[in-house]
């Protein structure tokens, strides 16, 4: 690989480390400067209400909270703070660099871009629509949970919808697929463990099943946008060839 590709390189993994430090930037609830006229519905009095301020005038959050009725059927399970901590690893710097070993510089640029891309379109909704997610579970003693303490003390309830993990796991699984006929061994050894992030985000109190959803459908339309655009690949169907 040539001098001017390492350098594109290096920038790239610093653009995703960039990327994933806007995601912590935004980490935090809003107060009520963010949206000064917003009103939510109030069930009990069937009103309109304005929650920037509370009883004896407490200021409150204006966060939404997604939960459904299908949320309340999801067990706590705090053994899957061990895929989902994993992410940190395998997604935003292992996923690139087997692309990158692989010989395939315009694939390691498609997957460094569609994250950086995604965490845009992520950043974004969490700056205009700011949600919450109620951790309601008791979290047990010994090794898990203290992997769950770790989990909640360093990521906050917020920045929930779409789930930025769920977007970029998105966007390594299928990268990692196209490298099935390089590293079969490898691909099909952490796909599978990746898929375990889905159900631990909301086994975890981290999101809501709506935030699965939406953050599986950014990973997967960034991904395939940035391909486009980056590989021009033909949209008629081949076998596995040559990595370009």
């Amino acid at each position: 690989m040539t001098t001017r590709r390492w350098i594109l390189a290096v920038v790239l993994m610093l653009g995703v480390a960039a990327a994933f430090g806007t995601y912590l930037a935004l980490n935090f609830a809003p107060g009520p400067h963010r949206w000064p006229a917003f009103y939510a519905w109030n069930p009990a009095t069937e009103q309109l209400v304005n929650p920037t301020s509370g009883s004896g005038g407490t200021t409150v959050t204006q966060t939404f909270v997604l939960k459904s009725w299908a949320d309340s059927l999801v067990p706590f399970v705090p053994i899957m703070a061990l895929p989902y901590l994993s992410y940190l690893l395998l997604v935003p710097v292992l996923t690139p660099i087997l692309n990158l070993l692989a010989g395939s510089f315009r694939r390691f640029m498609t997957v460094t871009l569609a994250l950086i891309v995604a965490q845009i379109f992520l950043d974004l909704s969490f700056w205009l629509f700011q949600t919450m997610v109620l951790r309601t579970a008791s979290v047990p003693d010994g090794p898990m949970g203290a992997l769950v303490h770790l989990v909640w003390g360093n990521d906050q309830p917020f920045n929930g919808y779409p789930s930025g993990h769920c977007a970029w796991t998105t966007i390594a699984i299928i990268s990692l697929y196209r490298l099935r006929y390089r590293f079969p061994k490898t691909v099909w050894i952490l796909m599978p463990w990746l898929a375990l992030i889905y159900p631990a985000t909301v086994m975890l109190q981290q999101h809501y099943l709506m935030d699965v959803y939406a953050g599986i459908f950014v990973g997967f339309a960034c991904y395939w946008a940035v391909m486009f655009l980056v590989e021009r690949p033909s949209l008629v169907p081949s076998t596995e060839g040559h990595l370009k």
